[in-house]
C-alpha cells in the first residue's frame, strides 16, 4: 500500500483562477531565473487588477519565494523587488489583491535587511503599527537586525528592554542585539548583555549561538584572553561549545601565532566527541603556513584525507600554497588542474599562488600563460595578482613589459598601491634607470600612497648611487620616525653608500648603530665592510671584520674572497693572498678566471714569474678560460 506523503504548500493547490495562474506564472519563470524586475512589474500589475482576491497565504509564499531567490542575471536582488512590488500594491488602493498580514509584514522587514535596505525597516514596522495587526516576535526580530545594520544598536536593546511586550523576546531577539554590538566592535558591551540574560534565566538563557557569537566579536578585536575567559565560562554555565565554538577559537589562536594553544584546544575538541571539520583545519593549516611549519600543513593535509573530511578551496589553496613554497611547482600546478574536477572552481588565490609560485621558480611565460587563462575563465584578478606580474617582470629587468601590466591594471579600475610601486622602484634602480625611480617616488606622493620599508631602501640605493648620501642618510634616520624600523637591507644600502664615497668614519658610526639596533649582519654587509676597509689599505681591519663574520656562521662567497686577495695582490702580500686563495678552493667556494688573474698579476709585479706560470697553466688544466680586454683580443696580466 503506497504511503501517503504531505505535499509542501504550492500556489498549484488552489483552483486555476487568473489570479493564481499569474502567481503561478511567477513561480515558474523564478526558479527558471527568467523572471526580471521589469517583467515582474508587469504581472504584478496584471494581478492587482484581477477581479478575485489571492489569499494571503499564497500571495506570502510568492514574496517568501523572492526574499530567499538567489542572485542571477534576471533578478539580481530578489529582496529589493519584493519590496518594490509590495510598493506597487499599496500604490494600488482598494485594488488590492489581499490584504497584507502580520507574515507579510515580516517577509518585507526581512527583505529590508536582506537588500541591504535597512532604512526601510522602520518604516515598515510604523506601518504595520498604523493598521491595527498585531506584530509578533518575528516581526521585531527582523526589525531589530535593521537597527543594527544601520549600527543603531543602542536603539534596538531599548526596543527589546521597553517596548517588546514581556511575552515575546526570546533568545533569538537577544542574541540579534549581541551580533549588532560585535559587528560596531562592542564586544565588552555584548558580553555585558549576555550575563544579563543569564540572569534573566528561562527563555532568555543564553545558548551555545549567543556565546558564539560573543566568543567571535572577541577574536575579531584581538582580544583573546577575553574570548577564552568567556569560552570556559560558557562550559561552567553548563553550554556545550559545538564546533563553531571550537573552530571560532582555534582559528583566533592560530590568527595570534599562539599554535601550540590552538592545537590544546584541538584536543579538547576531539576529547568531548566534538568532530572537527573543514574549517577547523583549515584555520590551523593556515596557522601553519603561516608560521613557516611546513611539515605540519603536509601532515594536516594527509590527516583531513585520512579521516574523510573535505577539502574546499580554501584548502586547496592551502596546499597549492605549502607545494610551491617547498618547491613542488609541478605538484602545485597538478593540484591547481584537478580542482574543476572536484568542484572547486579555482578563484583569484587559487590564481594568485600558482601565478606567485611560477614567478619564484623564474617560470615566466607560465605565470603569463596563467594570468592570461585567468581573466578568460572571468576571474577577475586583483591588486596582488597584479603585483605578482608586476614583480616578476621587474625582476627580469624587462621594465617596459612591467610598465605595461601597470596601465593594464590602472585601466582595469585596479589602483596600484605601495607594493606595486616598490617593485617597480627597485627594478629600475636595479636596471640603472635612476630617472624613473625619480618619477615613480615623486608619482607616489602625488597619489599619496604611503612608502614602506622596501620602498625607503630602494629610494636611499638610487640617492646612493646620484651621489646624494647626505639626503640617503637623512632619509634612513627618518625612517623609524614613519614607522619603518631600518632592517638588514637599509643598512647595507646605506653601508654601501658610506663606503662608495669613502666616509670611514660614518660607516664605522653606522656599522656600532647596527649592532646596537641588534640587527644581525648578513654576507653582503660584511662583504661591503672588508671591501671599504680594503680598498683604503685598512687590511687588519679588513681581516677583523672577516674573522668575525666566520665566528658568526657567515661563509664568505667568491665576491668577498675576491676583494681580499686583490688587496693583498696589490700590497704586494702574495702570501697572505696565497693563504686565502687555498682557503677558498678548500672551502669550495667558485673561482673562476678572475681571481686567478689577480693572483697571476700579483706575482707579476713580484717578478716571480715561476708561480705566475705555475698558476696560468692550473688555470688552464681546470678548463677556466682567460677573458680577452676589451679592443686588444688579448689578456694582459700586467
Amino acid at each position: 500500500m503506497p504511503r501517503f506523503r504531505p505535499r509542501s504548500p504550492s500556489f498549484h493547490d488552489h483552483g486555476p483562477s487568473p489570479g493564481y495562474q499569474l502567481l503561478n506564472e511567477f513561480k515558474d519563470r523564478l526558479g527558471s531565473e527568467t523572471l526580471s524586475p521589469e517583467l515582474a512589474h508587469q504581472l504584478f500589475g496584471k494581478l492587482l487588477r484581477q477581479p478575485v482576491k489571492v489569499p494571503g497565504r499564497a500571495l506570502n509564499g510568492f514574496f517568501a519565494a523572492l526574499a530567499r531567490a538567489p542572485p542571477s542575471i534576471a533578478c539580481p536582488d530578489g529582496p529589493a523587488l519584493a519590496i518594490a512590488l509590495f510598493k506597487q500594491m499599496a500604490r494600488a488602493g482598494q485594488r488590492v489583491v489581499t490584504a497584507p498580514t502580520v507574515h507579510t509584514y515580516n517577509i518585507l522587514i526581512d527583505c529590508c535587511h536582506r537588500a541591504r535596505r535597512p532604512d526601510l525597516g522602520p518604516a515598515f514596522f510604523g506601518h504595520l503599527l498604523k493598521t491595527g495587526i498585531r506584530e509578533d516576535v518575528i516581526t521585531f526580530n527582523n526589525l531589530l537586525k535593521c537597527l543594527g545594520d544601520m549600527k543603531r544598536t543602542e536603539e534596538a536593546l531599548d526596543v527589546l528592554l521597553h517596548k517588546m511586550p514581556d511575552d515575546l523576546p526570546n533568545v533569538i531577539s537577544y542574541s540579534i542585539i549581541l551580533k549588532g554590538f560585535c559587528n560596531n566592535g562592542r564586544s565588552q558591551r555584548a558580553l555585558d548583555l549576555l550575563r544579563m540574560m543569564t540572569k534573566k534565566g528561562s527563555d532568555h538563557s543564553p545558548n551555545v549561538v549567543s556565546y558564539n557569537t560573543v566568543i567571535d566579536g572577541f577574536l575579531k578585536e584581538g582580544e583573546i584572553s577575553k574570548a577564552l575567559d568567556l569560552f570556559h565560562e560558557m562550559k561552567q554555565q553548563g553550554v556545550v561549545p559545538d564546533v563553531v565554538t571550537y573552530s571560532s577559537i582555534i582559528d583566533g589562536l592560530c590568527k595570534a601565532s599562539e599554535i601550540k594553544e590552538a592545537k590544546v584546544v584541538l584536543r579538547q575538541m576531539v576529547d568531548n566527541g566534538v568532530r572537527p571539520n573543514t574549517v577547523t583545519y583549515n584555520s590551523l593549516i593556515h596557522g601553519y603556513s603561516t608560521s613557516g611549519q611546513l611539515e605540519e600543513v603536509a601532515r594536516l593535509l594527509e590527516e583531513m584525507k585520512t579521516q574523510g573530511i573535505m577539502w574546499d578551496v580554501f584548502t586547496c589553496n592551502s596546499f597549492m600554497d605549502y607545494l610551491c613554497k617547498t618547491g613542488r611547482i609541478k605538484e602545485a600546478a597538478e593540484l591547481f588542474y584537478s580542482m574543476a574536477e572536484k568542484g572547486h572552481k579555482p578563484d583569484v588565490v587559487s590564481y594568485n599562488t600558482l601565478i606567485d609560485g611560477f614567478l619564484k621558480e623564474g617560470e615566466i611565460s607560465k605565470a603569463l600563460d596563467l594570468f592570461r587563462e585567468m581573466i578568460q575563465q572571468g576571474v577577475v584578478p586583483n591588486v596582488a595578482t597584479y603585483n605578482s606580474i608586476i614583480d616578476g617582470q621587474c625582476k627580469a629587468r624587462a621594465m617596459d613589459k612591467a610598465e605595461g601590466v601597470l596601465r593594464q591594471m590602472v585601466d582595469n579600475g585596479v589602483r596600484p598601491d605601495t607594493v606595486t610601486y616598490s617593485s617597480l622602484i627597485h627594478g629600475y634602480s636595479t636596471s640603472g634607470q635612476l630617472e624613473e625611480v625619480a618619477r615613480l617616488s615623486e608619482e607616489m606622493k602625488t597619489q599619496g600612497i604611503m612608502w614602506d620599508i622596501f620602498t625607503c631602501s630602494s629610494f636611499m640605493d638610487y640617492l646612493c648611487k646620484t651621489g646624494r648620501i647626505k639626503e640617503a642618510a637623512e632619509l634612513f634616520y627618518s625612517m623609524a620616525e614613519k614607522g619603518h624600523k631600518p632592517n638588514v637591507v637599509s643598512y647595507a644600502i646605506m653601508l654601501n653608500g658610506y663606503a662608495m664615497e669613502g666616509s670611514l668614519v660614518d660607516m664605522n658610526d653606522l656599522r656600532d648603530q647596527m649592532v646596537r639596533d641588534g640587527v644581525v649582519p648578513c654576507l653582503i654587509v660584511y662583504t661591503i665592510l672588508i671591501g671599504a676597509y680594503a680598498q683604503c689599505g685598512k687590511m687588519d681591519a679588513a681581516m677583523l671584520v672577516f674573522e668575525d663574520m666566520l665566528k658568526h656562521g657567515v661563509n664568505p662567497d667568491q665576491v668577498t674572497y675576491l676583494i681580499v686577495i686583490a688587496a693583498f695582490c696589490r700590497m704586494g702580500r702574495m702570501d697572505d693572498a696565497m693563504d686565502k686563495f687555498s682557503e677558498m678552493i678548500d672551502m669550495g667556494v667558485p673561482h673562476d678566471t678572475d681571481v686567478y688573474e689577480c693572483m697571476i698579476k700579483g706575482y707579476f709585479r713580484q717578478g716571480d714569474l715561476v708561480k705566475a706560470n705555475e698558476l696560468f697553466t692550473e688555470m688552464k688544466n681546470k678548463g677556466i678560460r682567460r677573458r680577452p680586454q676589451k679592443g686588444s683580443g688579448r689578456t694582459h696580466y700586467v
